[in-house]
């Protein structure tokens, strides 16, 4: 399952990143603090549906959805 999945108020658990995002893309996205085992919550989504800003690590990040879609996660229950 993919970050951009997640639906308004669900929680779930971070267990990688896509092998197709390196580089910058990939650096920054573990710079936010999106890595493996991390619990993230989505908290808000524009009305467009683009960004959906996450709460992780006690801190608000907004994402485009391309950026959520390298991104896998599992569902917390």
């Amino acid at each position: 399952m993919k970050l951009s999945d997640l639906k308004y108020g669900e929680t779930a658990r971070i267990s990688g990143i896509s092998e197709q995002c390196q580089g910058e893309a990939r650096r920054r996205l573990l710079d936010l603090g999106f890595v493996r085992g991390t619990i993230v919550t989505v908290q808000n989504i524009s009305p467009l549906g683009n960004p959906v800003a996450y709460s992780l690590r006690d801190t608000l990040i907004a994402l485009r959805h391309e950026q959520a879609e390298q991104i896998f996660i599992e569902l917390e229950e």
